[in-house]
Protein backbone atom coordinates (compact mmCIF):
# COMPACT_ATOMS: atom_id res chain seq x y z
CA UNK A 1 0.00 0.00 0.00
CA UNK A 2 1.58 3.87 -0.86
CA UNK A 3 0.80 6.16 1.46
CA UNK A 4 1.34 9.66 0.49
CA UNK A 5 0.88 13.09 1.26
CA UNK A 6 0.38 14.49 4.91
CA UNK A 7 -1.21 17.61 5.12
CA UNK A 8 -1.66 19.53 8.99
CA UNK A 9 -4.91 21.81 8.03
CA UNK A 10 -3.82 25.05 10.34
CA UNK A 11 -6.17 27.61 8.99
CA UNK A 12 -9.35 25.52 9.72
CA UNK A 13 -11.77 27.42 11.29
CA UNK A 14 -11.21 24.28 14.26
CA UNK A 15 -7.65 24.99 14.40
CA UNK A 16 -7.24 21.32 16.48
CA UNK A 17 -7.98 19.03 13.68
CA UNK A 18 -6.11 18.11 10.58
CA UNK A 19 -6.98 16.55 7.28
CA UNK A 20 -4.81 13.67 6.13
CA UNK A 21 -4.52 12.71 2.90
CA UNK A 22 -3.44 8.75 2.05
CA UNK A 23 -3.36 7.50 -1.21
CA UNK A 24 -4.06 3.81 -1.31
CA UNK A 25 -2.81 2.07 -4.12
CA UNK A 26 -4.77 -0.74 -5.97
CA UNK A 27 -3.68 -3.34 -4.33
CA UNK A 28 -3.85 -1.75 -1.02
CA UNK A 29 -6.23 -2.29 1.89
CA UNK A 30 -10.05 -1.45 1.03
CA UNK A 31 -10.59 -0.04 4.27
CA UNK A 32 -8.89 3.52 5.64
CA UNK A 33 -9.18 5.21 8.53
CA UNK A 34 -8.04 8.42 7.94
CA UNK A 35 -8.94 9.40 3.97
CA UNK A 36 -7.69 8.71 0.54
CA UNK A 37 -7.73 10.65 -2.74
CA UNK A 38 -11.74 10.94 -2.20
CA UNK A 39 -12.26 10.99 1.02
CA UNK A 40 -11.22 13.72 4.09
CA UNK A 41 -11.63 13.46 7.50
CA UNK A 42 -11.45 16.03 10.29
CA UNK A 43 -11.27 14.23 13.80
CA UNK A 44 -12.82 15.97 16.78
CA UNK A 45 -14.23 18.89 14.65
CA UNK A 46 -17.32 18.92 16.12
CA UNK A 47 -16.68 19.55 20.10
CA UNK A 48 -19.62 17.91 22.89
CA UNK A 49 -21.45 21.12 23.54
CA UNK A 50 -21.78 21.86 19.33
CA UNK A 51 -23.29 18.41 19.49
CA UNK A 52 -26.12 18.96 21.64
CA UNK A 53 -27.26 22.44 20.40
CA UNK A 54 -27.47 19.94 17.09
CA UNK A 55 -29.61 17.82 19.28
CA UNK A 56 -31.93 20.75 20.53
CA UNK A 57 -32.18 21.56 16.93
CA UNK A 58 -33.30 18.24 16.11
CA UNK A 59 -35.72 18.40 19.26
CA UNK A 60 -37.36 21.66 18.18
CA UNK A 61 -37.60 20.00 14.38
CA UNK A 62 -39.79 17.22 16.09
CA UNK A 63 -42.48 19.85 17.48
CA UNK A 64 -42.64 21.46 14.88
CA UNK A 65 -46.11 21.24 12.74
CA UNK A 66 -45.22 22.28 9.71
CA UNK A 67 -42.60 19.68 9.34
CA UNK A 68 -44.52 16.96 10.63
CA UNK A 69 -47.54 17.88 7.81
CA UNK A 70 -45.18 18.01 5.02
CA UNK A 71 -43.54 14.54 6.49
CA UNK A 72 -40.11 15.64 7.24
CA UNK A 73 -39.71 14.74 11.04
CA UNK A 74 -38.63 10.79 11.65
CA UNK A 75 -39.27 10.00 7.92
CA UNK A 76 -37.95 6.39 8.36
CA UNK A 77 -37.87 3.54 5.97
CA UNK A 78 -36.30 -0.03 5.29
CA UNK A 79 -33.00 0.18 3.41
CA UNK A 80 -33.32 -2.17 0.48
CA UNK A 81 -31.24 -5.40 0.70
CA UNK A 82 -30.06 -4.68 4.52
CA UNK A 83 -31.11 -5.16 8.14
CA UNK A 84 -30.74 -1.72 8.68
CA UNK A 85 -33.40 1.31 8.55
CA UNK A 86 -33.01 5.39 8.28
CA UNK A 87 -34.88 7.72 10.20
CA UNK A 88 -34.20 11.22 8.93
CA UNK A 89 -35.79 14.94 10.18
CA UNK A 90 -34.48 17.82 8.11
CA UNK A 91 -33.15 20.68 10.34
CA UNK A 92 -33.44 23.68 7.86
CA UNK A 93 -36.26 25.33 9.87
CA UNK A 94 -34.39 24.97 13.44
CA UNK A 95 -31.10 25.52 12.76
CA UNK A 96 -30.91 28.66 14.43
CA UNK A 97 -31.41 26.74 17.60
CA UNK A 98 -27.65 24.93 16.90
CA UNK A 99 -26.56 28.35 17.94
CA UNK A 100 -24.20 28.84 14.74
CA UNK A 101 -22.79 25.49 14.47
CA UNK A 102 -24.23 24.60 11.16
CA UNK A 103 -22.22 28.13 9.73
CA UNK A 104 -18.91 26.98 11.45
CA UNK A 105 -19.14 23.40 10.01
CA UNK A 106 -19.46 24.79 6.31
CA UNK A 107 -16.48 27.02 6.90
CA UNK A 108 -14.69 23.70 8.09
CA UNK A 109 -16.08 21.76 5.15
CA UNK A 110 -14.86 23.92 2.47
CA UNK A 111 -11.35 24.88 4.29
CA UNK A 112 -10.86 21.60 4.10
CA UNK A 113 -11.79 20.44 0.66
CA UNK A 114 -9.55 23.69 -0.52
CA UNK A 115 -6.13 22.69 1.64
CA UNK A 116 -6.79 19.21 -0.74
CA UNK A 117 -7.00 20.89 -3.38
CA UNK A 118 -10.23 19.31 -4.78
CA UNK A 119 -10.03 22.69 -7.01
CA UNK A 120 -14.08 23.41 -6.70
CA UNK A 121 -13.52 26.95 -7.25
CA UNK A 122 -15.34 26.58 -10.65
CA UNK A 123 -18.41 25.46 -9.75
CA UNK A 124 -19.08 29.07 -7.94
CA UNK A 125 -20.12 30.28 -4.31
CA UNK A 126 -21.73 27.16 -2.48
CA UNK A 127 -24.78 27.04 -0.31
CA UNK A 128 -26.95 24.52 2.04
CA UNK A 129 -29.24 22.35 0.14
CA UNK A 130 -30.10 20.00 3.14
CA UNK A 131 -29.14 19.92 6.80
CA UNK A 132 -30.49 16.10 7.94
CA UNK A 133 -30.72 13.83 11.17
CA UNK A 134 -30.53 10.49 10.24
CA UNK A 135 -30.35 7.93 12.58
CA UNK A 136 -29.68 4.32 11.45
CA UNK A 137 -30.65 0.75 13.48
CA UNK A 138 -32.03 -2.74 13.08
CA UNK A 139 -34.95 -2.87 11.59
CA UNK A 140 -37.90 -4.49 12.95
CA UNK A 141 -39.97 -5.03 9.49
CA UNK A 142 -42.86 -3.49 10.95
CA UNK A 143 -44.16 0.01 9.96
CA UNK A 144 -41.42 1.18 7.72
CA UNK A 145 -42.10 1.99 3.96
CA UNK A 146 -39.46 0.72 1.73
CA UNK A 147 -36.88 2.32 0.32
CA UNK A 148 -33.39 2.43 -1.18
CA UNK A 149 -30.51 4.64 0.08
CA UNK A 150 -27.77 1.97 -0.18
CA UNK A 151 -25.43 2.77 -2.93
CA UNK A 152 -26.72 6.40 -4.11
CA UNK A 153 -24.99 9.49 -5.39
CA UNK A 154 -26.26 12.84 -3.94
CA UNK A 155 -27.32 14.16 -7.71
CA UNK A 156 -26.54 17.51 -8.16
CA UNK A 157 -24.91 18.45 -5.11
CA UNK A 158 -21.62 18.82 -5.01
CA UNK A 159 -20.20 18.11 -1.12
CA UNK A 160 -21.54 16.33 1.22
CA UNK A 161 -19.77 15.97 4.84
CA UNK A 162 -21.17 13.31 7.31
CA UNK A 163 -20.78 13.89 11.28
CA UNK A 164 -20.96 11.98 13.88
CA UNK A 165 -23.79 12.79 16.31
CA UNK A 166 -23.45 9.63 18.53
CA UNK A 167 -22.64 5.71 18.45
CA UNK A 168 -24.58 2.73 20.71
CA UNK A 169 -22.32 0.92 22.65
CA UNK A 170 -23.04 -2.04 21.08
CA UNK A 171 -23.05 -1.13 17.17
CA UNK A 172 -21.84 -3.57 14.58
CA UNK A 173 -21.32 -2.04 11.12
CA UNK A 174 -22.85 1.54 10.06
CA UNK A 175 -19.62 2.91 8.73
CA UNK A 176 -19.71 5.06 5.46
CA UNK A 177 -18.11 3.72 2.02
CA UNK A 178 -17.30 6.14 -1.03
CA UNK A 179 -16.98 4.25 -4.31
CA UNK A 180 -15.67 6.52 -6.80
CA UNK A 181 -15.40 3.96 -9.08
CA UNK A 182 -13.14 1.35 -8.44
CA UNK A 183 -13.11 -0.65 -4.88
CA UNK A 184 -15.24 0.84 -1.71
CA UNK A 185 -13.43 2.99 0.44
CA UNK A 186 -14.70 2.24 4.28
CA UNK A 187 -14.14 4.83 7.17
CA UNK A 188 -14.11 2.91 10.14
CA UNK A 189 -13.36 4.24 13.64
CA UNK A 190 -15.39 7.10 13.03
CA UNK A 191 -16.16 8.70 16.76
CA UNK A 192 -18.77 11.59 17.60
CA UNK A 193 -17.50 14.51 16.41
CA UNK A 194 -15.54 13.33 13.53
CA UNK A 195 -16.74 14.52 10.18
CA UNK A 196 -16.35 12.93 6.70
CA UNK A 197 -15.90 15.03 3.51
CA UNK A 198 -16.88 13.51 0.39
CA UNK A 199 -17.68 14.63 -3.22
CA UNK A 200 -21.24 13.87 -3.66
CA UNK A 201 -21.20 12.28 -7.02
CA UNK A 202 -19.26 9.70 -5.82
CA UNK A 203 -21.31 6.48 -5.19
CA UNK A 204 -21.64 5.91 -1.12
CA UNK A 205 -23.89 4.27 1.79
CA UNK A 206 -24.10 3.22 5.26
CA UNK A 207 -23.34 -0.42 6.02
CA UNK A 208 -25.73 -2.87 7.51
CA UNK A 209 -26.48 -1.64 11.34
CA UNK A 210 -27.10 -5.24 13.57
CA UNK A 211 -27.10 -4.36 16.37
CA UNK A 212 -26.84 -1.00 17.55
CA UNK A 213 -27.87 2.65 16.71
CA UNK A 214 -25.92 5.57 14.57
CA UNK A 215 -26.83 9.04 14.46
CA UNK A 216 -25.74 11.35 12.28
CA UNK A 217 -25.90 14.73 10.79
CA UNK A 218 -25.81 14.37 6.40
CA UNK A 219 -24.87 18.34 5.28
CA UNK A 220 -25.19 18.97 1.40
CA UNK A 221 -23.64 21.94 -0.27
CA UNK A 222 -24.52 22.85 -3.86
CA UNK A 223 -25.01 25.07 -6.58
CA UNK A 224 -28.40 26.00 -6.13
CA UNK A 225 -29.72 28.41 -3.58
CA UNK A 226 -29.52 27.60 0.06
CA UNK A 227 -32.70 25.92 1.82
CA UNK A 228 -35.16 28.34 3.16
CA UNK A 229 -36.79 28.06 6.77
CA UNK A 230 -40.19 27.52 5.05
CA UNK A 231 -39.06 24.84 2.42
CA UNK A 232 -41.52 21.73 2.26
CA UNK A 233 -38.95 19.42 0.80
CA UNK A 234 -36.21 19.84 3.62
CA UNK A 235 -34.03 19.20 -0.08
CA UNK A 236 -34.87 20.82 -3.08
CA UNK A 237 -34.85 17.97 -5.85
CA UNK A 238 -33.84 20.11 -8.82
CA UNK A 239 -30.89 22.35 -9.18
CA UNK A 240 -31.29 25.16 -11.85
CA UNK A 241 -29.84 24.27 -15.05
CA UNK A 242 -29.63 20.57 -14.23
CA UNK A 243 -26.62 18.97 -15.57
CA UNK A 244 -25.28 21.24 -17.90
CA UNK A 245 -24.58 23.73 -15.38
CA UNK A 246 -23.03 21.08 -12.95
CA UNK A 247 -21.27 18.78 -15.03
CA UNK A 248 -18.69 20.78 -16.96
CA UNK A 249 -16.75 22.34 -13.76
CA UNK A 250 -17.16 19.16 -11.93
CA UNK A 251 -15.49 17.03 -14.56
CA UNK A 252 -12.90 20.24 -15.15
CA UNK A 253 -11.95 19.54 -11.81
CA UNK A 254 -12.66 15.75 -10.76
CA UNK A 255 -11.92 14.08 -14.07
CA UNK A 256 -10.62 11.11 -12.23
CA UNK A 257 -14.10 10.09 -10.59
CA UNK A 258 -15.92 7.09 -12.66
CA UNK A 259 -19.01 8.20 -10.77
CA UNK A 260 -19.07 11.15 -11.98
CA UNK A 261 -18.73 10.41 -15.77
CA UNK A 262 -21.49 7.68 -14.86
CA UNK A 263 -23.47 10.87 -13.27
CA UNK A 264 -22.85 13.13 -16.52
Amino acid sequence: MSFALLLALASSPYPRNDVRLVSVSASGAETVTALDDGILLLRDAVAWWEREMLLRAERQAWKDRFLVEHSLVNRTRQITGSPSRQSVTWLHRHRGFAGGVVDRLVEAVMSAQEAAGWALAGLGPLQVRCIESVRYSSADDEGHEDGDEGWHQDEYSVLTAVLTLALSHDLQGGETEVDRGGRPRRAEGMQPGDVLIFRSWDAHRSTPVAPGERHIIVLELWQGPQVGNDAPEGRQAVLEGGLARLCPPALAADASSAALLWFC
